[in-house]
C-alpha cells in the first residue's frame, strides 16, 4: 500500500471528540440545571410534516455513556501509529517516545488542576486537610483513584478526573499492547473482549451492591480499546485499497446515520433501571456500535466531513481536553457561589425558574469555554514546548555519552 495515500492526521476525528465531549459535558450540565432539549412544533406541523417536535433529551440525560467513545477514540489515536508499522511498514514507535508524548500532552493540564484544586480543598477546611485528604492526593497523583471506593466517590477533586486516570492506565499498557497485537492481533483482541465482556458481567451478576463503587473500573473498557485497535487496521486497509467513490460514499453516509439513529434507540432505552447496571451490560454494544460510526465517518459523504472536519472543530478539539476537566467543577462551583444570584434554599431549577436555568446555561458554557482557552493557550501548550525541548536536550546529551 501507498502509505503516502493515508493521511497521518485523520480530521473527521476532531468533530468527533467534540462531538462526544460535548454530550458528556451537556449530561453535567444539565444535573445542574435541569433544562431539557426537547422542544414541542405547533399542531399543524403534524399535520403538513408529520413531525412532532424535536427531542434529543435521551442523548442529553444518558450522556455520561459517550465517555465510551472517547475511550474508544484514544484507542484508536494512540495506537495508530503502531497499526501504520504493522502495515505499512514504517518504524516502530519507540516506547520511551510513547510515553513522553502522552505525559507532555496531559499531565501539566491534569496537576495544574490538582494543585488549584488542592488549595481549595485546604483552605476550606477547618482544622487542615486530614488524613483522607493525603490518600485522595496520593492516588489523584498516581492515577489510582477510581481503584479506591473513597478516593473515586467521595473525592475531593473534580469528579470528571477518574476518566483521565483511566486513560493514564491505559496508556502505560498501550506499547505492551501494540506488541502482543503485532504477534498475534486474534489472541490479543479475544483476550481484551473476554476481559471487558467478564469483568462487566462479574460485576452486573456477582457485585451488583457496588456497581457505584466498580462500574467504571478500567477492566470494563478492555473491549473498547480492542476495538479502537482494530479500527486502525480496518480504516488503513479501506484507505490502501483506494476504494473511495460516490457508492462507497452513500454506504458510508448510511451506515453513520444509521449508527445515529441506533444509539437514538438505546438512549431511550436506558430510561429503567439501574443507570450503572445497563451501562455495563451494553458497554461491549456500545463500542461495537461507535466503532462502527469512526469507521464510516471519514468515507461519508462531503456534508458528514465539513460538519465534523472545519476550523471550527479543529479549534474546540484543541482546547476539549482543558474544557473536559474543567467543566463540571465549574457549573457546581458557580451554582454554590449562586451565580447567576438566587435566594431562598431550594435551587430555581427545582423550582421551575426557567429564565435562571437559561441564565446559568449560558453562563457555565462561556465560563467553561473561557477557562478551556485560557488554560490551552496559557498552560498547556506553553509547558508542553518548554517540555519537550527540555526532553529533546535530555535525550540528546543521553545519546552523545
Amino acid at each position: 500500500m501507498d502509505s503516502t495515500r493515508i493521511d497521518r492526521h485523520i480530521d473527521v476525528l476532531d468533530g468527533v471528540r467534540v462531538f462526544a465531549i460535548g454530550l458528556v459535558a451537556w449530561y453535567h450540565f444539565w444535573q445542574q440545571s435541569w433544562l431539557t432539549p426537547r422542544i414541542t412544533f405547533p399542531d399543524y406541523f403534524w399535520y403538513h410534516f408529520g413531525i412532532r417536535g424535536i427531542n434529543i433529551e435521551g442523548f442529553v440525560r444518558y450522556g455520561f455513556v459517550f465517555v465510551d467513545m472517547l475511550i474508544l477514540l484514544s484507542a484508536f489515536c494512540n495506537f495508530y501509529p503502531y497499526a501504520r508499522s504493522i502495515l505499512l511498514g514504517e518504524p516502530w514507535v519507540d516506547t520511551w517516545t510513547f510515553y513522553k508524548k502522552r505525559a507532555v500532552r496531559i499531565l501539566p493540564s491534569y496537576y495544574f488542576c490538582l494543585l488549584v484544586m488542592s488549595i481549595i480543598s485546604v483552605v476550606g477546611k477547618d482544622g487542615g486537610p486530614d488524613i483522607f485528604f493525603w490518600k485522595d492526593l496520593l492516588a489523584h497523583l498516581t492515577c489510582t483513584a477510581p481503584f479506591f471506593p473513597g478516593t473515586y466517590l467521595s473525592t475531593n477533586f473534580n469528579g470528571v478526573l477518574w476518566t483521565v486516570q483511566i486513560e493514564v492506565l491505559y496508556y502505560i499498557l498501550m506499547p505492551w499492547l501494540a506488541r502482543l497485537f503485532r504477534r498475534a492481533p486474534v489472541l490479543t483482541c479475544m483476550g481484551l473482549w473476554l476481559c471487558g465482556i467478564a469483568s462487566a458481567n462479574y460485576i452486573v451478576y456477582e457485585r451488583a451492591g457496588q456497581i457505584r463503587v466498580l462500574g467504571n473500573h478500567m477492566l470494563t473498557f478492555a473491549g473498547c480499546y480492542a476495538n479502537g485497535m482494530l479500527l486502525c487496521i480496518f480504516y488503513i486497509l479501506i484507505k490502501g485499497k483506494d476504494l473511495e467513490n460516490k457508492y462507497t460514499q452513500l454506504a458510508a453516509s448510511a451506515a453513520v446515520v444509521g449508527c445515529l439513529f441506533y444509539l437514538s434507540r438505546m438512549m431511550k432505552g436506558l430510561g429503567a433501571g439501574t443507570l450503572q447496571i445497563i451501562q455495563l451490560q451494553q458497554r461491549f454494544e456500545l463500542s461495537l456500535v461507535f466503532s462502527c460510526f469512526l469507521l464510516a465517518l471519514p468515507f461519508a459523504c462531503k456534508a458528514f466531513k465539513v460538519l465534523f472536519a472545519n476550523k471550527l472543530m479543529t479549534f474546540l478539539a484543541g482546547i476539549s481536553y482543558n474544557f473536559y476537566i474543567w467543566h463540571q467543577y465549574m457549573a457546581v462551583g458557580l451554582k454554590t457561589l449562586r451565580i447567576p444570584v438566587w435566594e431562598g434554599s431550594t435551587p430555581p431549577n427545582m423550582t421551575g425558574d426557567s429564565v435562571w436555568m437559561w441564565k446559568y446555561q449560558i453562563l457555565i458554557v462561556v465560563a467553561a469555554l473561557v477557562v478551556a482557552v485560557v488554560m490551552t493557550y496559557g498552560l498547556e501548550k506553553p509547558v508542553a514546548k518548554w517540555l519537550q525541548k527540555v526532553t529533546v536536550h535530555s535525550d540528546h546529551n543521553n545519546g552523545t555519552k
